[in-house]
């Protein structure tokens, strides 16, 4: 079984890598995915420097399924976190690959449906391996924790912006708040949910993502819609001090910690 769903985890990836190569070096529709974000007046769209995490994320999945492949046909050790994922990194992978075909097709309000099954499964996967509330291995945090914190921390960003791009595009009047107002507000939910995922599920990595799609938004605007600028900023500067507050107070459990002491001894659970 574990073996099995390695090989699918392993071609998601595969799949949703060269999705998004191709999206960005043959256009479709005569689209890319940047060149038809910019038509739509999305204030929540971070500075275009911010989608390099891209590359961060796509190699912290292939160390994830490199680490499964490893675990699953080359190991004796436990490898119940496979099993325990279940086909949810699996779905996300695939319909993250979808989103971009959908998107590039300009099929705005489908692409939100699909944003919201990547991140439902990438939480799902959080949820079902206790991510981030038990004491694991450090290779166990590093190489399969944080790439799935990094992974759900961009698509949460993500999912706002795309439903942000999708009432730009009807034309959505705001009721009694302008489009300055609703970004401020969506910028603020955005650093709201991340500090509950610091306290509420250890995620530090997860709003780390946060922190960068935050400031990146506080660098588009900074000449120009000042006040979205700086609640951006401010939004990115309390997630940043929370993460470390947080890190400090679980300090003795940091892995890195017990590793330096010698106490790298736990189970892989």
């Amino acid at each position: 079984m574990n073996r099995n769903l390695t090989i699918l985890n392993f071609l998601s990836v595969i799949l949703v890598i060269i999705v998004n190569y191709y999206s960005q070096t043959i256009q479709i529709n005569s689209n890319t995915i940047g060149s038809l974000s910019n038509e739509y007046e999305n204030l929540f769209t971070p500075a275009g420097y911010a989608f390099g995490i891209w590359g961060l994320i796509f190699l912290s999945l292939l160390v994830y399924v490199f680490f499964q492949i490893n675990r699953a046909f080359f190991s004796e050790k436990d490898s119940d976190f496979i099993s325990k994922a279940g086909p949810w990194f699996i779905i996300a992978n695939v319909a993250n690959a979808a989103w971009v075909v959908v998107w590039l097709f300009e099929y705005t309000g489908i692409s939100v449906i699909l944003m919201f099954v990547i991140l439902f499964s990438l939480l799902k996967i959080v949820l079902n391996t206790n991510m981030e509330r038990w004491d694991a291995l450090l290779k166990i945090i590093v190489f399969t924790w944080w790439p799935i914190c990094l992974y759900a921390g961009w698509i949460t960003v993500a999912t706002i912006a795309n439903i942000s791009a999708y009432l730009s595009k009807i034309g959505w009047d705001g009721w009694i708040f302008n489009k300055t107002q609703w970004t401020i507000i969506m910028v603020l939910v955005a650093g709201i949910i991340n500090i509950l995922m610091v306290y509420k599920r250890n995620m530090r990595e997860f709003a780390a993502v946060a922190v960068w799609a935050l400031f990146a938004i506080y660098i588009r605007h900074q000449d120009g819609n000042l006040a979205i600028a700086y609640a951006a900023f401010g939004s990115a500067f309390i997630v940043l001090i929370s993460i470390a507050y947080h890190g400090f107070l679980n300090r003795k459990t940091n892995p890195f910690h017990k590793l330096v002491n010698g106490n790298e001894e736990l189970p892989e659970g």
